[in-house]
């Protein structure tokens, strides 16, 4: 019996994925990249172009875009959203016959060694997903998903680790730069997108002052690099765009065959001009000359600011995000800002500066945007391969992953491409010219480098699926600095805004501070007193003392619980807790803080132990916790006590 015309077109469709597929077993491939209409872009939240169109999440009422493009053109190898590009709805009964996935082109050549079971688990990867598209027909296509509901990431774009999104003309005009009359050509145009008169000396931008650059010395040779930050005083951006030209005239132009001359006159710069096959050139070059021979760059990375102001743009602006990571807003009093991941940080860039493989703080995802200046080379190490990634990175730098299981937090180490070719490590790459923005997913090593003056700005996000990934995230203890959200704790104030947006439309940043001013109106006493405590006029006052690890198994039991009963109490132990100066905190020192619960954040005293101390913050370990649960806790916090022992 002959096969129909439409199981030929859905077999066709089938040997076209797996193709993909086993084409990604290349070591490096081109991430997606993402082109919004300007209607696309508008007309949904941030949070949900990321969940549905970048990530995969399935919600229902949303249009997927097919992750892949068969575009012809070499230079733009990504997903184009068009008008009538293919896409389904969830709640949209699928032809099967007619889905034509769009095969995205490779840079990298295909892996032509591949064993016959690799060959048949793609097919069978294949398989499984067009039968999910199917059985999605049947969901709720209303847009408020009820908080039980499970959704999981896409595993085929999650593999990238970044994604390039390209916003639609009209979605943001710079007001600062229309306002500011020296940086306003002949046409009227302010030229946003470029290094030009926008940073000169005495202009709003040119006139910044970046107060702590970083001098990147590089040690190491042959793909294997270490990174030492020297602080260099302050410089306006102005200066600082003067030192990146003669550096990149100095170590690029005079050396390689990048030259301005090789250009036609009138075409503009180097930066503004350059194909993705010559900025893949670029970076062979980089990667040749990185060493502890070439001239050691400087990066103004980590400061804390913005350049998008009070505009909304779209809903993207970058220091105004309204993702689920503003309900740790709720807790105030632990969580007033995190810089660089609740508010935005600028980064001024020069070629060769670098930012070497890490993950975000807490596993979380993050988003860059270019505002002006050369591009930006971006690397991510597929999630797939992310232990073996750790695993080399240990066995390479084997003193740092010896002193510190989190090394790779401190953002100093780096590997270069062939090194993880010889690894078989899948990575992708990236690049970001001036109005892209640039998405990395939970959890994701990546790493890159700049190729010539630039402005970007960056900032954490979390979506609803990032809490699981959050969980697993360890916190690097050498500093007290170190970003940490209670995980269990936000799982319940997302559930809680859930189950609140399930009745009325509120965003996160309205629910939180609501959420905030309800607390702060039940708590009737000082935050260094707890209800319990006996107040001992000469020695002190007994309070009822807990165990971390108690305190975290009753978060555990309560949110796994899927029947009512009534909670155990939790076992106490009644000490004195004494007041005391900064000389009698000593390392070994026996002490009690009085910390928010992972429950309900009411206030309750947990023992511990000073293990470390630095920059007058002291490290704690609490009883019956393992170390990674060690927090930092200024010496002059009101609510850190000496350990005065049994109450009795």
């Amino acid at each position: 019996m002959q096969p129909s015309r439409g199981t030929d077109a859905s077999l066709h469709a089938l040997k076209r994925d797996s193709e993909h597929f086993l084409s990604r077993h290349g070591n490096g491939y081109r991430a997606s990249c993402y082109r919004p209409t300007l209607a696309q872009f508008t007309s949904m939240t941030f949070e949900e172009y990321i969940r549905v169109n970048v990530l995969g999440v399935p919600l229902p009422g949303f249009t997927l875009e097919y992750p892949f493009s068969e575009s012809d053109d070499e230079s733009n190898c990504n997903v184009n959203e068009t008008a009538d590009s293919k896409a389904f709805n969830v709640g949209q009964s699928i032809d099967k016959n007619t889905l034509e996935p769009r095969i995205r082109r490779i840079r990298s050549p295909a892996v032509n060694d591949i064993h016959s079971i690799e060959r048949q688990s793609c097919l069978e990867h294949m398989s499984s997903a067009k039968s999910r598209i199917n059985t999605r027909k049947n969901r709720t296509t209303a847009r408020n998903v009820h908080p039980k509901t499970k959704l999981r990431i896409d595993p085929t774009k999650y593999s990238d680790g970044i994604a390039k999104i390209t916003p639609p003309e009209g979605w943001w005009t710079p007001s600062y730069l229309l306002n500011n009359e020296n940086i306003v050509d002949s046409d009227g145009i302010a030229p946003s997108r470029n290094a030009g008169p926008t940073w000169e000396e005495g202009t709003t931008l040119g006139d910044i002052l970046i107060p702590s650059p970083i001098k990147q010395c590089i040690s190491g040779i042959g793909g294997i690099y270490e990174f030492t930050m020297l602080e260099l005083p302050s410089m306006t951006v102005a200066k600082y765009r003067n030192l990146a030209e003669e550096y990149k005239q100095r170590q690029v132009h005079s050396r390689s065959r990048f030259l301005s001359a090789q250009r036609p006159s009138g075409t503009g710069s180097v930066d503004d001009q350059e194909t993705d096959e010559q900025m893949d050139e670029l970076a062979r070059f980089y990667w040749r000359r990185l060493g502890p021979t070439m001239e050691a760059s400087v990066y103004g990375a980590d400061m804390a600011g913005t350049l998008f102001r009070e505009d909304t743009a779209c809903g993207w602006n970058v220091a105004k995000l309204d993702t689920c990571l503003q309900l740790i807003r709720a807790d105030r009093s632990r969580h007033a800002d995190i810089l660089g991941v609740t508010s935005p940080y600028l980064y001024f860039g020069m070629w060769a500066s670098s930012f070497a493989a890490h993950v975000e703080d807490m596993n979380l995802c993050s988003i860059n945007y270019l505002h002006a200046g050369a591009p930006k080379y971006w690397y991510s190490i597929s999630a797939e391969d992310t232990d073996r990634f750790e695993t080399l990175m240990a066995s390479y730098f084997f003193d740092a992953s010896g002193s510190c299981s989190e090394f790779m937090r401190h953002k100093r180490y780096l590997l270069s491409p062939s090194i993880l070719n010889k690894a078989g490590i899948t990575y992708t790459t990236q690049i970001q010219r001036a109005g892209d923005f640039i998405i990395t997913f939970p959890g994701c090593y990546h790493f890159g480098f700049n190729t010539g003056f630039n402005v970007a700005e960056s900032t954490n996000f979390a979506i609803p699926e990032w809490v699981p990934i959050g969980e697993k995230a360890n916190v690097c203890l050498c500093r007290p600095d170190s970003v940490r959200i209670d995980t269990l704790r936000f799982a319940t104030l997302l559930n809680d805004y859930e189950e609140c947006r399930h009745e009325k439309k509120i965003t996160y940043i309205e629910w939180a501070k609501a959420e905030d001013r309800r607390r702060r109106d039940k708590v009737t006493s000082p935050p260094h007193i707890c209800k319990s405590a006996t107040v001992v006029q000469s020695q002190g006052f007994v309070v009822d003392v807990y165990k971390k690890s108690s305190d975290y198994q009753t978060v555990v039991g309560n949110l796994c619980s899927s029947k009512k009963r009534k909670n155990r109490r939790t076992e106490y132990e009644r000490r004195l807790a004494r007041i005391s100066g900064k000389a009698s905190f000593v390392k070994g020192t026996a002490v009690i803080c009085l910390l928010p619960s992972s429950l309900n954040k009411e206030l309750k005293y947990f023992s511990g132990v000073i293990e470390k101390i630095l920059e007058d913050n002291l490290r704690i370990h609490f009883d019956g916790e393992s170390r990674k649960k060690d927090i930092w806790i200024p010496v002059d916090s009101k609510n850190l006590f000496l350990d005065g022992g049994s109450a009795s």
